[in-house]
């Protein structure tokens, strides 16, 4: 099972490899959400998420699970995954 510091690092290591098209610096967020299977952090630039600029929020419709058996992340459509999203539960995640 893959705890939610190892799920920070490999959303790292995703970014590294995968880096997603924001305006601003990456950012991610100490509050994550969470189901049986997911984790699912809330990331994107620290000028929205922090400051509250609202010229550098998402409009994508982008998420980014991190499978809590394998630690494989995976991208969804937001709006496919409505369900499983409201359904998860906030967690604290740690903080680099």
């Amino acid at each position: 099972m893959v705890t939610i510091q190892e799920a920070r690092s490999l959303l790292e290591q995703y970014f590294v490899s995968h880096p997603p098209a924001i305006s601003g610096e990456l950012y991610i967020a100490p509050e994550w959400y969470e189901d049986a299977s997911d984790f699912l952090p809330v990331w994107g630039a620290r000028e929205f998420l922090v400051d509250g600029r609202e010229a550098f929020a998402r409009w994508d419709n982008r998420v980014i699970f991190i499978d809590k058996q394998t630690g494989e992340v995976h991208e969804g459509m937001r709006n496919l995954h409505v369900k499983k999203v409201n359904a998860m539960s906030q967690v604290a995640a740690p903080v680099n």
